[in-house]
C-alpha cells in the first residue's frame, strides 16, 4: 500500500489548559466522525488537569514528562528541572513519530508544542500550529520564524503580519443543545426552569472571585429580580445563596450550560468565545488582564467586533456591568449578518483545518 492510499495518521498535541486541549479534542472528534479511517493520536503534558480533561473526553493521550515552560519556572532549580523534562519529552515525542509514522501533526501552542515540533522536523513530518488567540504566544512566534504554517482562530494574530497566518477559526465541539427545561433538570437544579433571562457565568478560576461578587450583587438588584444567574465550576456541590443565583461544581457537559443560557458571561479564552459565536449566544466578555501578552483582551476585541458581544473589565466598575448586561439582553438575536459571523460553522472550521493539512491532489 502506498503512502497516498493508506489511511491517514495524525498527531494532535495540546496541553497546559483547556483552552489548548478542547480545540484539539474537538478537531479529533470531528475527524473520527468524518474520516473514520484516519488514526488520531493525542499528546499532552503531565499536569493532572491535562489528563483529567482528556479522560472526561474519553481520550487516551501519550503523556510527555513536561509540566511547564522552562522560561516560566520559579528559580534556577525549577527552570533546570523543566529543561530536563523538555529534553526527555523530545525523546519520547521522537519515538512516537518514529513508531506511529504520522502523515501530519497539528500542535496547539504552548510549551508542549516544542518537543513535537522538533521531533516532526527531524523526521520530515509535516507539522503546523494552531493559535487559538488573537495575540500569538511565544511558541507561535517561534514557529512562524521557523517557516511553519500558522492557523489562527481570529482575523488577527498579532504581531504576525496577515501573510504569515491563515484564519481557520478555533475547532469547537459539535453541540446538540437540550431544551432549557431538560438542561435545568440534567444539571440537577431544583424546581422548574425559570422563564426570565438566564445568565450562565463561565469565568473559571483565573482571578474570578471579584467577577462573581459583582454579578451576585447585581442579581440582588431590582432590575434583575426576574433574571437567573448560574455560575459554573465555582462550588464543590450545588448551592443557592440567593433566590435567583445558583452555584455549580465543574460541568464537563457544556451543552447543558449552553442550552440553559440566554446570554453568557465569559473569560476571553479563544475556544470558549468561538463556542459562543458558533452557537449564536450573546456574551459579556471579561478578559483576564494578567494573561500572557494580554491575549485575552485581544480575543475579547476580536469577538466583540464580529459577534453579539460586549467587554467589561473589573476596572470598569459595577454600574458599567449592570448597564452592559441590560444592553446585551436588549440586543440579543439582532445581529446575525456580520461578515465574520461563525454561527453554525463549527463543522466548517474543522473542515478547513483538514483541507489545509491534507490538501486534495
Amino acid at each position: 500500500m502506498t503512502a497516498e492510499s493508506r489511511p491517514k495518521k495524525i498527531i494532535l498535541a495540546a496541553g497546559g489548559t483547556g483552552g489548548h486541549i478542547w480545540p484539539a479534542l474537538s478537531f479529533g472528534e470531528w475527524i473520527n466522525k468524518n474520516h473514520a479511517e484516519c488514526e488520531v493520536r493525542y499528546v499532552c503534558g503531565s499536569r493532572p488537569l491535562e489528563r483529567e480533561i482528556y479522560a472526561a473526553a474519553q481520550a487516551e493521550p501519550v503523556v510527555l514528562p513536561v509540566d511547564g515552560s522552562p522560561l516560566a519556572g520559579r528559580g534556577m532549580g525549577q527552570k533546570f528541572a523543566r529543561m530536563r523534562a523538555l529534553l526527555a519529552s523530545y525523546g519520547k515525542a521522537a519515538s512516537l513519530v518514529k513508531d506511529f509514522r504520522p502523515d501530519a501533526a497539528l500542535v496547539f501552542g504552548g510549551y508542549l508544542s516544542l518537543p513535537v515540533i522538533m521531533a516532526c522536523r527531524r523526521a520530515g513530518v509535516r507539522c503546523a500550529l494552531h493559535e487559538q488567540n488573537a495575540r500569538a504566544g511565544k511558541v507561535t512566534r517561534l514557529a512562524s520564524k521557523l517557516g511553519m504554517e500558522i492557523y489562527s482562530g481570529w482575523s488577527e494574530c498579532e504581531p504576525l503580519p496577515n501573510k504569515r497566518f491563515i484564519r481557520t477559526g478555533v475547532p469547537v465541539r459539535d453541540f446538540a443543545l437540550p431544551a432549557r427545561g431538560e438542561a435545568w433538570k440534567n444539571l440537577g437544579l431544583e424546581g422548574e426552569a425559570p422563564g426570565g433571562p438566564v445568565v450562565v457565568v463561565m469565568t473559571g478560576s483565573l482571578g474570578s472571585r471579584a467577577v462573581k461578587d459583582e454579578l451576585c450583587r447585581a442579581a440582588g438588584e431590582e432590575a434583575f429580580k426576574s433574571w437567573t444567574f448560574v455560575f459554573a465550576a465555582v462550588a464543590d456541590k450545588i448551592e443557592r445563596p440567593s433566590e435567583n443565583v445558583w452555584l455549580l461544581p465543574k460541568v464537563w457537559d457544556a451543552a447543558q450550560l449552553y442550552g440553559l443560557a440566554d446570554m453568557l458571561v465569559l473569560r476571553a479564552g479563544g475556544s470558549t468565545l468561538t463556542e459562543a459565536a458558533v452557537l449564536g449566544l450573546p456574551a459579556l466578555v471579561v478578559p483576564w488582564m494578567q494573561a500572557a501578552d494580554n491575549h485575552q483582551f485581544h480575543n475579547a476585541l476580536a469577538f466583540a467586533g464580529e459577534n453579539e458581544g460586549m467587554i467589561w473589565t473589573e476596572n470598569d466598575g459595577h454600574e458599567a456591568l449592570v448597564s452592559s448586561l441590560v444592553r446585551l439582553n436588549g440586543i440579543k438575536g439582532k445581529n446575525h449578518d456580520r461578515a465574520g459571523d461563525l454561527r453554525g460553522r463549527g463543522g466548517a472550521i474543522c473542515e478547513n483545518l483538514w483541507s489545509l493539512l491534507f490538501p486534495a491532489v
